[in-house]
């Protein structure tokens, strides 16, 4: 092997053990939690907390294959942020019938499809590269994956080759041909992607020698780290392997209760008292905080249950307001505090408060804070007179509800007159038309069974006279045959004795031939013996 193949592998034996290491680590620790899980009770659940460090998009000078897989995951995260939080912060605005006007949500779907779809392509090129074929290389996967996107109407927009700077073919400051990386559209920006080296780094088995060594160590711990296969299987995907990693995680994350703690670089040289605002604000961007600062600056971030309000501002108002229904009693706390409209909002199940309302009605609960009671008095009289409107207006609409329904019907009725007089109108003549066929169609029916009726008939009188026909020429024949059989007989007789007379004379005949043969052959028989 060459220098570079011998640094490779050497390298690639560094990387499995610290890797196999890491990994008995983790599964050493995880292990030792369920020492905790001794016998529980049935009554007792098991909670545990978890914490998920996302990966940080990453836009390096130079991008590979752990660059994509980084940034892979990042899209299907904030893909999942985006659904389970934004989504479903819009969707308790729909739910709890409050005016709300979409934002236009970013999708990675585009993104995560291309990269799963260049995943796969590598994992045939490394397999193919792992079985000896000499035609495989770097440039071809790059090639194949790069026209295989320009194939795809959705992927050609995320997925693109590199754009020419020169004539030589290479790109600007990265040093790179047109085969040699491709550009990816995250939700981030544009990532260009370098593809040297994508097929070996795909592979996760040693080669046959590194894996031997490492079972044939000196050290048991060392050798417990290698494959029980020996190294036999040539391939085995890295991709595939982390895009079920990822899929398990997000499967994870969907039974579990989240929460999300968002952390800024506030500069690039990792030293304190200096903040770079281009560079908070591309992360504020790139992690969705915009849209969802942007729901919860037009929105309400604080939205209580109606039943935990009056229960915790009770004290707020007099007795004599305990006896209103719920959402009446917090209408009337806001109003008697003078909360302003524009920051409160009552929703079907729940009170929704502007930032800094909360803690104002907590510092008023706190201090023992009283309304005013002229301000109570005017609450109630509107409490009631909208109580008066409500009545008037159900009496209105139950007086309104039986002509209106009326009136519905009537002309209902009336489309429907219409409607029939309209298709009778148009469909008369078709329908004259239709009943001339039919009886044109029935008559001839009547005359074809008229005439079948006669043939039948006719067929069954014909019938008849051939059966009687048949009987009598049966009888001629029966007599004739009985007649012939009468006066031949005797005849018949005769004949029949002259030919058992002929055959007993021929018979006879035989025998005197055969015994005439036999005198012969003795005489001659005889003779021959005297000669002798």
């Amino acid at each position: 092997r060459t220098t570079s193949q011998f640094r490779h592998a050497l390298h690639s034996l560094i990387k499995a053990l610290y890797k196999r290491l890491f990994e008995r680590l983790v599964q050493r620790i995880n292990s030792s939690f369920g020492e905790w899980r001794q016998a529980p009770e049935e009554d007792d659940q098991w909670h545990q907390i978890g914490i998920l460090d996302i990966y940080g998009f990453e836009r390096l000078q130079r991008n590979s294959f752990e660059q994509l897989c980084i940034n892979l995951a990042n899209e299907r995260l904030q893909q999942y942020f985006v659904e389970n939080v934004l989504v479903a912060e819009q969707e308790l605005y729909k739910r709890e019938a409050l005016p709300w006007v979409g934002l236009p949500l970013p999708d990675s779907t585009p993104v995560v499809t291309a990269i799963v779809q260049t995943f796969k392509t590598l994992d045939e090129y490394s397999q193919q590269l792992a079985k000896g074929f000499e035609k495989t290389s770097d440039e071809s996967f790059c090639q194949k994956t790069v026209e295989d996107s320009q194939k795809d109407t959705q992927r050609k927009e995320v997925l693109r080759p590199l754009k020419m700077s020169n004539k030589r073919g290479s790109k600007a400051g990265m040093g790179l041909a047109m085969n040699e990386g491709f550009v990816v559209k995250h939700y981030a920006g544009l990532v260009e992607y370098n593809t040297k080296g994508w097929l070996d780094k795909n592979n996760d088995r040693l080669l046959v020698e590194c894996e031997e060594l490492i079972c044939d160590s000196n050290f048991p711990f060392v050798a417990s780290l290698g494959e029980s296969d020996g190294g036999k299987v040539p391939f085995r995907s890295i991709s595939k392997k982390y895009c079920a990693d990822l899929e398990n995680l997000l499967e994870t994350l969907n039974t579990c209760h989240l929460h999300y703690i968002r952390c800024f670089k506030p500069n690039e040289c990792q030293k304190p008292a200096i903040f770079h605002e281009t560079l908070v604000m591309d992360q504020l961007v790139q992690c969705g905080t915009i849209e969802l600062v942007k729901i919860m600056h037009d929105g309400y971030p604080n939205r209580c249950p109606f039943n935990e309000i009056v229960k915790r501002f009770r004290d707020l108002l007099p007795e004599s307001f305990q006896r209103y229904g719920m959402r009446t009693f917090i209408e009337a706390l806001m109003l008697a505090y003078d909360v302003p409209k524009e920051e409160w909002a009552l929703g079907m199940s729940r009170l929704f408060l502007k930032a800094g309302q909360l803690k104002a009605l907590e510092d008023m609960r706190t201090e023992g804070a009283e309304a005013d009671p002229e301000r109570l008095r005017q609450i109630v009289h509107d409490i009631i007179r909208k109580k008066w409107l409500r009545a008037n207006h159900a009496i209105q609409l139950v007086n309104y509800l039986p002509r209106f329904l009326s009136a519905l019907r009537t002309a209902r009725a009336a489309r429907t007159l219409c409607t029939r007089a309209l298709l009778i109108g148009r469909l008369q003549p078709m329908l004259m038309a239709a009943r001339e066929k039919l009886r044109l169609r029935a008559q001839a029916a009547r005359r074809r069974l008229r005439g079948a009726v006669w043939t039948a008939r006719l067929s069954v009188k014909l019938m008849r006279q051939a059966k009687s026909n048949r009987r009598e020429r049966l009888v001629k024949a029966v007599y004739l045959r009985w007649l012939l059989h009468k006066r031949l007989q005797p005849a018949i007789q005769g004949a029949r004795t002259r030919l058992i007379a002929l055959e007993v004379q021929r018979e006879a005949e035989r025998r005197r031939e055969e015994e005439r043969r036999a005198a012969e052959e003795k005489k001659r028989h005889e003779e021959e013996m005297e000669r002798m």
